[in-house]
């Protein structure tokens, strides 16, 4: 039964009452001039929105429920949701009970903005669908009431006092507010109008922060700035190429001295498992990486069991996989895309960081002693590091994050890790170099310099000697250095 325009009217009346005052109200009046709190510029935002909201629904007492209005009610609520989920996007994964400005009921006030403008939204549908098929059509004889006066009133005091603290706590045009504000005051000389946040143009990315490119391995920068001087150099013993059923450009290799095998990971998602003469594939998975977890761009690779491994992408998702004659391939069928028996995968997920989470990575390795996964950040030309993260075995969270030390002009690019007691070996892509790290203390100690190898992806240790992987599609090879 469709609902009467004098009901309509005072419904609307009542929603446009309460955002007003409870949201918009209590964040200028109380916690504005009651204690102090001065929004930052994404909180402007935010309550413009319900300003904009509430103005509408003004607009619909006044003329009616027309489509436009309806219309502009959607799109409001919708910039609304949307600056509630920038904001909240910055402070809601921070450790539990951390956050930004007051709480209320123990959330905080950009997470109340989601909940506010879910609401507009489920009252404007719910609106919409008791009117039936037709909207009500606005009754000439209907005069404004007691709330609807109430409502334009409350409207208009609220706005005074936000223009009031707008104007003085953040200023006019140019001036734009601050990201961390100051307590509000009106004290002259603790007023601070600032423009530190305007965009700049050569920083706009609709992935924001995030806007940083991911490593082609096919085509890596290469610098002649080293990281450390070379004190040694090691010889080529031989080179192997691999099997030419290896499909793609390999990115990282590890050893199982005790299987007597490799295992080797491309770019394109194919994981092979190779013979210890390097001669045969053992056995071979294509990864899908749309399923669950998203796996793309494979990076590194560590055995991390006699017959397990752990397969690292530049993002820091992973999978874990083990080699095992019975396992099936057509019982992992949505697991992998292509392959063939012997492999079976036992954990897919993410790694997350706190210092390297700007930063993709193209190494991995494995610390047996302390039961420890190690990734390495490749240089960037924003938010550049040079970190090493240590990340558990057991429960693969983040145990530790540190700056590698002793390192001069530019990050070297690290492709391939590999550790052995208490060093770790970095292959430098960058510099032609292996970088040993000590892993008490995270400083480069030394380099070992080594030469001819066409854009090296890829390390291990075998019987004593640095193994370099070259990745190059259709003609990935090994070399053996002493």
């Amino acid at each position: 039964m469709k609902m009467k325009e004098t009901t309509v009217n005072q419904i609307v009346s009542l929603a446009a009452l309460a955002l007003i005052a409870l949201p918009v109200g209590i964040a200028c009046i109380v916690l504005g001039y009651g204690l102090g709190d001065n929004p930052c510029i994404l909180c402007w935002q935010e309550r413009t929105a319900m300003v904009l909201v509430s103005l509408i629904a003004i607009f619909i007492m006044r003329y009616g429920l027309k489509p436009k209005y309806l219309g502009a009610l959607v799109f409001a609520s919708v910039y609304g949701l949307w600056a509630g989920y920038r904001h909240s996007s910055n402070h809601i994964l921070r450790d539990i009970g951390q956050g930004f400005g007051p709480a209320i009921l123990g959330v905080h006030t950009y997470v109340w903005v989601m909940v506010v403008f879910i609401v507009v939204l489920l009252f404007a549908s719910l609106l919409l669908v008791l009117q039936g098929d037709r909207l009500s059509e606005k009754e000439d004889k209907h005069r404004w009431t007691g709330l609807n006066k109430t409502t334009v009133m409350v409207f208009l005091v609220v706005i005074g006092f936000n223009i009031v603290q707008a104007f003085t706590q953040t200023g006019p045009f140019p001036f734009i507010g601050q990201g961390d504000p100051y307590r509000m005051s009106f004290d002259k000389d603790k007023i601070v109008w600032s423009m530190d946040h305007w965009p700049k143009l050569s920083s706009l990315s609709a992935r924001g922060s995030y806007a940083i490119e991911r490593p082609d391995f096919a085509d890596m920068p290469s610098s002649n700035t080293p990281a450390l001087v070379n004190k040694a150099s090691l010889t080529a013993l031989n080179s192997v190429s691999l099997p030419s059923e290896i499909k793609g450009l390999a990115t990282g290799v590890s050893y199982s001295p005790n299987r007597d095998m490799y295992a080797v990971v491309t770019s394109n998602n194919w994981v092979y498992f190779l013979s210890g003469d390097l001669k045969s594939v053992l056995a071979s998975v294509l990864i899908d990486g749309a399923f669950s977890v998203e796996i793309s761009n494979l990076t590194g690779v560590v055995f991390d069991g006699d017959s397990s491994v752990l397969i690292t992408t530049d993002h820091k998702s992973f999978v874990r996989l083990a080699y095992d004659e019975t396992a099936k391939f057509e019982d992992s069928y949505w697991l992998f895309m292509d392959g063939t028996d012997g492999v079976k995968e036992l954990k897919r997920s993410r790694f997350s960081t706190v210092r390297a989470k700007y930063n993709y990575i193209a190494s991995l390795g494995w610390d047996v002693q302390r039961q420890e996964y190690l990734t390495i950040t490749l240089p960037a030309k924003v938010r550049n590091n040079f970190i090493v993260s240590r990340l558990s075995g057991e429960d693969f969270q983040l145990n530790s994050e540190a700056k590698i030390g002793n390192t001069s002009g530019e990050y070297p690019m690290i492709t391939g890790l590999v550790i052995a007691e208490d060093k770790a070996y970095l292959l430098n892509h960058s510099g032609q170099q292996i970088l040993v790290m000590d892993m008490e203390n995270n400083n480069l100690e030394t380099a070992i310099s080594f030469s001819e190898i066409e854009n090296p992806q890829g390390l291990t240790l075998v019987n004593g000697q640095y193994v370099v992987l070259s990745g190059v599609e259709g003609n990935n090879k090994l070399t053996f250095f002493k």
